[in-house]
């Protein structure tokens, strides 16, 4: 398909601008995990919702890969990963965020992370073996420049882990109180390969099949990490319409569901 006929990096750009989200801005990207880091590895689900991606990603590093995790938050791949490479570096635009991990990484004894705080747009970084992207490029609106600087810093392999556009039962809910729908509905995995097929590099598209769970003590403690900036009334009402979704479990109450996750694996030396 010739190039012109459909600019994967324009659909991006298009997408993003549409977006009624403050978070777009980055002081106001900041401001909101400088408040909320401490609860993000609620809201990102325990270990077992990326069982099946990270299986993917250990496959292709080696004991001596150095890795770049770009928005790697509170380390959720970064610190297994760094159990299997020689070293990881941490990239992460929030100070709070990368708190949070270095926090993590101590309890664990892990001592081969460097933590790099910076906007992807602004940072400076020498090549590593794996570059990795997961769920991390939410707010960058030029994608075609963010992912030429990826593939630049890029040894032997590059991944990028997104959404495919699928809509969770709670999403109705969140609409229903919050107004909107923050998380992309968009095929972002399709829009990452092609903007690299567009480079001239020939891409990997993989769907890996996760469940993303949520445990709380209580059924207002999962609302609470479903809608972290919603008032006690709408927190109300998520409560209830969540019931139908709720298990009883040994820590309290679990909310479930399948989530298809899209992981674009580019190999250097793959071209179109």
């Amino acid at each position: 398909m010739p190039a012109e006929l459909f600019d994967f990096a324009a659909a991006w750009a298009a997408g993003m601008q549409q977006r009624r989200d403050a978070r777009l801005d980055p002081a106001a990207d900041r401001a909101f995990w400088q408040q909320y880091a401490e609860r993000y590895d609620e809201r990102a689900g325990d270990m077992s919702s990326i069982a099946q991606t990270l299986a993917l990603i250990s496959d292709l590093v080696h004991p001596n890969d150095t890795l770049l995790d770009i928005g790697a938050g509170t380390g959720r791949f970064t610190l297994p990963l760094a159990e299997q490479v020689r070293h990881v570096t941490a990239l992460d635009q929030s100070a709070a965020m990368l708190a949070v991990l270095r926090r993590k990484a101590h309890a664990r004894s892990i001592t081969n992370v460097t933590f790099l705080e910076v906007d992807w747009q602004d940072a400076t970084v020498v090549p590593h073996d794996v570059v990795l992207a997961a769920w991390s490029l939410y707010r960058l609106i030029d994608l075609r420049a963010a992912l030429e600087k990826m593939v630049a810093a890029t040894r032997r392999v590059l991944v990028i882990v997104s959404g495919v556009g699928g809509s969770p039962p709670h999403r109705p809910l969140i609409e229903a109180i919050c107004g909107t729908w923050t998380e992309s509905l968009h095929p972002n995995h399709l829009l990452f390969a092609g903007t690299l097929w567009q480079m001239g590099l020939a891409a990997e598209v993989r769907i890996v099949r996760e469940v993303r769970a949520f445990v709380g003590a209580t059924r207002r403690d999962i609302a609470k990490i479903l809608a972290p900036e919603a008032s006690p009334d709408a927190l109300d009402t998520l409560e209830e319409g969540l019931l139908p979704f709720l298990q009883r479990c040994d820590d309290g109450w679990r909310y479930a569901y399948p989530q298809a996750v899209g992981a674009v694996v580019w190999h250097v030396g793959n071209t179109v």
